[in-house]
């Protein structure tokens, strides 16, 4: 994860508001769109969420879909 305090500047001066926050995944900020997004994951190297547009657990990102996840480690 990369420093949050530098991490939070670089949001604010692109127009995010509320707290920058960091998970074990992802940069989580509020107000910005795709490209200010983007812009944030690419120059950190760390993935970049909307606060507003939260993943789905064990979705496929932030759609409604996903697999059924196998169990065991047998051969595929």
């Amino acid at each position: 994860m990369p420093d949050l305090a530098i991490v939070d500047r670089a949001a604010r001066s692109l127009g995010a508001v509320g707290a920058v926050e960091d998970s074990d995944r992802a940069i989580v900020v509020e107000g910005l769109d795709g490209p200010p997004r983007y812009y944030l994951q690419h120059g950190f190297g760390y993935q970049c969420h909307a606060r507003e547009h939260p993943h789905l657990y064990r979705q496929h990102g932030r759609a409604r879909i996903g697999w059924e996840a196998e169990i065991g480690t047998g051969p595929a």
